[in-house]
């Protein structure tokens, strides 16, 4: 592991206060470690200049608070900034870190006083920037207003607020007041750094109020009367909360409040003070323990970079079963079909480059090939030499290529939703299925990509919206799915535009008939692709077509005759 790149991980806290449960982190550098915390709603995404920063000096960790980033939840409604604490200390029991320096940015500032007053002998020094110290009327004024939920509506309404509700906490604080008192003297960010902002928001959701309401419900004036480790209170000289630097009034002898300058330099004042108290050196990283009876996230190195992928294997024999998401997924938008075999065969899914938080290692033009080979790379790290392929959309191409390349190491392949499409058709997808969608200032790309989601689920092609392209079966248009995908979409930063090109520009009928491998041809009766599924099976040397259950769930007790035999 290079110790100059951020590398990317996953601790597993198999018996905590909150149950089994994941926590997603950054490392980089070497030296004495220091964990860095995050604000809210963002993730340790935030925290990467400062790791650059600090790297040379120390061993950075930065996790995802639980509910934000990849790291799941704590599962309750609601939650204090002690409860924040209790769970960092399990996520260091879990990578083995008995002591370290704990930095946190605003909300990640409270949960370090937090750590620094509940837990005293883990911390060798905690450093706060960005500390809220609130009245008791604005605490009330606060959680009344500034926590409004964030529910997914059926006409995308719910971006339309988010976008404004993140360009504007960066016009005024409190975002909702539009006081001039309360206007801040920041330059409004580019589109893409807003975007960047939307995306973070989108990965906690609703989840997004525990945190803030635990920063915003504590008695931070308190906690610095009790904190007995050594403490810097800090902000930058632009930050709205420098303001609250004035109102310490009272502290422990071991808490210091010094003003920062610019994020430079108040960045320098933090390093020097962990300097001043510095903490054991970083262990080794620690390879996640497997959780029983669920999908559980890892990072796999690949040439280039790392890619994230769920696993799960309670079943001690048999192949493992190999399930590749399409174009505009990840494992999340497969994890219902993955689950499914869990207890039956042991069951990986893999987030193709530049999908799904996994690192774009491709380099050059992306194709159906350069995905197989990347996935080759990935097995070969894990270890896993023979395997069955269930492939949704075009993740059911890149399993063909796999088998065309290595047939010994694909024993069965299942093609799921097939792209059997002649070339008029093939081309008309090229020109139309994937529109440019770029952030703009008034946030209506947003709309763009939710109504272009949305109608997959009502038009084929979504572009035809016309009566001949009516799907007449159920309707797919649930907004929690939508606004998943549309999740999906944007992390993948276009990504998701090159693999649908990818694939519409692979020559299937060409390449199956050179298959050599047992293909299962499958779809539900409500998929646009069903039609064209059951040709490809007719039009095949060795598929057959099964229609499946609408729930992916079920897909496995369908699918495992074919796979064993």
């Amino acid at each position: 592991m290079a110790e100059s790149r951020i590398t990317r991980h996953f601790a597993n806290v198999t018996d905590g206060r909150w149950g089994a449960r994941q926590v997603h982190y950054r490392r980089v550098g070497k030296g004495p470690v220091v964990i860095c915390l995050h604000q809210s709603p963002l993730s340790s995404r935030d925290m990467i200049s400062t790791m650059e920063r600090w790297k040379e000096h120390f061993t950075c960790i930065a996790p995802d608070t639980p509910g934000f980033g990849l790291s799941d939840p704590l599962g309750v409604a609601t939650a204090e900034t002690a409860d924040f604490a209790d769970a960092l200390v399990e996520f260091m029991d879990a990578i083995g870190i008995d002591k370290a320096a704990i930095y946190g940015f605003h909300t990640g500032a409270m949960v370090t006083c937090a750590i620094a007053e509940h837990h005293p002998s883990r911390v060798t020094c905690a450093l706060a920037n960005g500390y809220v110290l609130l009245t008791e009327r604005a605490r009330k004024d606060i959680l009344d207003n500034y926590l409004p939920p964030f529910e997914p509506k059926w006409d995308g309404s719910h971006l339309t607020w988010l976008w404004a509700r993140m360009r504007e906490q960066l016009i005024f604080f409190p975002w909702y007041s539009k006081a001039q008192a309360d206007r801040m003297q920041y330059s409004v960010p580019s589109p893409e750094n807003l975007q960047a902002g939307c995306v973070e928001f989108m990965r906690s959701g609703d989840h997004y109020r525990v945190g803030y309401r635990a920063a915003f419900s504590m008695r931070s004036d308190l906690a610095l009367t009790r904190i007995t480790v050594p403490t810097l209170v800090t902000a930058t000289a632009t930050d709205v909360l420098a303001r609250d630097l004035a109102r310490v009034q009272r502290k422990t002898d071991c808490v210091t409040v010094t003003a920062g300058g610019d994020t430079a330099q108040t960045l320098d004042l933090c390093r020097d003070f962990i300097l001043q108290h510095l903490p054991p050196v970083a262990p080794r990283v620690v390879p996640p323990a497997p959780l029983p009876c669920r999908m559980w996230q890892d990072y796999v190195d690949v040439p280039g970079g790392q890619l994230r992928i769920r696993r799960n294997h309670d079943a001690k024999s048999g192949r493992p079963v190999l399930i590749q998401h399409d174009a505009a997924g990840s494992s999340e938008i497969v994890h219902e079909l993955a689950r499914g075999f869990i207890g039956h065969r042991p069951v990986i899914a893999i987030n193709l480059p530049g999908h799904g938080e996994s690192d774009n290692t491709l380099k050059g033009k992306v194709t159906v090939t350069a995905y197989a080979r990347v996935v080759e790379q990935a097995l070969k790290t894990l270890g896993i030499e023979e395997y069955d392929f269930v492939g949704t959309w075009g993740g059911g191409l890149v399993g063909l290529e796999l088998a065309l390349r290595d047939p010994k190491s694909v024993r069965h392949l299942v093609m799921a939703d097939t792209l059997w499409f002649d070339d008029k058709l093939r081309r008309e997808l090229r020109e139309h299925y994937t529109p440019d969608i770029r952030p703009n200032w008034y946030g209506g790309h947003l709309l763009e990509a939710w109504h272009m989601l949305r109608d997959q689920g009502l038009f084929w092609p979504w572009f035809r919206r016309t009566r001949e392209g009516i799907i007449n079966q159920p309707t797919h248009v649930d907004p929690v799915m939508i606004q998943a995908r549309v999740l999906e979409l944007f992390r993948s930063e276009g990504m998701w535009r090159e693999a649908y090109q990818a694939h519409f520009a692979y020559p299937l009928q060409k390449r199956m008939a050179q298959v050599d491998v047992p293909v299962h041809f499958v779809a539900p009766a409500w998929d646009p692709q069903l039609e064209a599924t059951k040709l490809a099976a007719r039009e095949s040397r060795k598929g057959r077509f099964e229609k499946m259950p609408d729930r992916m769930f079920d897909w496995a007790e369908r699918l495992m005759p074919f796979l064993d035999r």
